[in-house]
């Protein structure tokens, strides 16, 4: 079923699904979230555990890119732009109009339908708000929280810690966590910041980016290929996640490692800027850059790589993240070189990873350098790497349908 509401309206979602296809289940879920179904793993894994479960499940998320419907939900989507960009008054303009008809198509769900559960994923934190009608009705609220947004203002916006927008969204985020009945963080470091910032701890839970197993198999593969040695970076293009430093590191691959090359697969505020860079610095016959590709697609482009590398600058936002593309690398066996930041190392140590200085071009390069030079070595770290995501991944859907019980 495609139906795509009268656009002068409040009522502007375009609802994707199959009705006839969703078994009947005596509970129902409603995931909300600002985000692109197509491209959010963390999402796609929480519906199939849904499903899997005996939940019907509707999730309201971004109109744009929402990809196909998926057997397991129907996927509603809200006719609001997408914005990546560096100017904070159209980032408000577009949570305040996704929030705005998003809190609408919620309610009217709710008055159709009884959900169990609101699973609602920031950014904004504010969101969370859209659950208001199927709370009413009877329903728990959990708030996801994604990435943590006090931060990554700070960070993208070049703010100071204490600044006046910081402090606000503070309050904003403590506001909403008040409002839901259990708050998500992704890891361990991310749940004591959540407490630091006055968030209840029986509200807290840790459920981790850990990637889905089926999806990301396992492989013991040639660490080499005819192609060459392709380095690979998958996921936003911004500058806050270092992929200016990975360019920096290519010229001085050139000569080291015969027929070195590097895929960058994703979009992002930084991209042109990476493009120019890339330009600049003579390195764009080295340097590939793809558009997004659908997480059930992306193991076979990440198996035929070499080395993954995660070149997070060490900023107040990467300091409390843990990147789910390092866990991807670790779950196919795939190499990794990564900056040497917290959270990284609370999960991963010198034998699953190779670790190098943030913002430290060379020492990526040498990193990688040691990654070619010893594919021994290579291939122990890999399959240490592969052990640790394995343990992390152990019994997720049964850790995620707890926590949100």
């Amino acid at each position: 079923m495609l139906t795509v509401h009268d656009g002068t309206t409040p009522q502007m979602p375009i609802e994707v699904g199959r009705q006839s296809s969703v078994a009947p289940a005596q509970r129902r879920a409603m995931i909300v979230g600002y985000l692109a179904y197509r491209g959010d793993a963390r999402v796609k894994r929480q519906v199939k555990t849904l499903a899997a479960a005996g939940y019907a499940v509707d999730v309201i998320c971004l109109a744009e890119d929402m990809g196909d419907a998926p057997a397991q939900a129907n996927l509603i989507g809200i006719d609001v732009a997408h914005y990546r960009g560096s100017n904070r008054l159209r980032y408000i303009d577009a949570y305040l109009m996704f929030f705005i008809k998003a809190a609408w198509t919620a309610a009217r769900l709710a008055v159709r339908r009884h959900y169990d559960v609101v699973v609602v994923c920031n950014m904004p934190d504010f969101i969370v708000a859209c659950a208001l009608g199927p709370k009413l009705g009877g329903a728990r609220v959990v708030l996801d929280v994604h990435d943590p947004l006090p931060e990554l203002y700070r960070v993208k916006f070049g703010r100071p810690a204490g600044c006046l927008g910081e402090r606000l969204l503070m309050l904003e985020e403590r506001a909403s966590a008040w409002m839901a009945d259990r708050v998500l963080a992704t890891h361990d470091l991310h749940r004591s910041r959540l407490a630091r910032a006055g968030i209840p701890g029986d509200k807290l839970r840790v459920v981790l980016n850990a990637p889905n197993p089926e999806l990301f198999p396992y492989s013991c593969k040639p660490l080499r290929r005819q192609a060459g040695f392709r380095l690979v970076y998958h996921g936003t293009i911004s500058a806050r996640l270092g992929i200016d430093v990975a360019i920096r590191a290519m010229p001085l691959l050139r000569g080291r490692i015969p027929d070195v090359r590097m895929l960058l697969i994703g979009k992002g505020e930084a991209l042109q800027e990476c493009q120019s860079l890339s330009r600049a610095l003579d390195v764009d016959d080295l340097v590939q850059f793809e558009a997004p590709v659908p997480v059930e697609r992306m193991a076979p482009i990440l198996h035929a790589c070499s080395v993954g590398i995660v070149p997070n600058r060490d900023n107040a936002a990467t300091q409390i993240m843990l990147p789910v593309k390092l866990m991807e690398y670790a779950m196919l066996g795939v190499p990794a070189a990564a900056a040497r930041l917290a959270p990284i190392m609370q999960y991963f140590d010198d034998r699953a990873v190779e670790f190098f200085t943030p913002e430290n071009p060379a020492d990526l390069a040498a990193a990688i350098i040691r990654l070619y030079e010893n594919p021994v070595r290579c291939a122990q770290m890999a399959h240490q790497a592969n052990r640790a995501a394995l343990r992390l991944s152990r019994n997720w859907s049964e850790n995620y349908l707890e926590a949100i019980a």
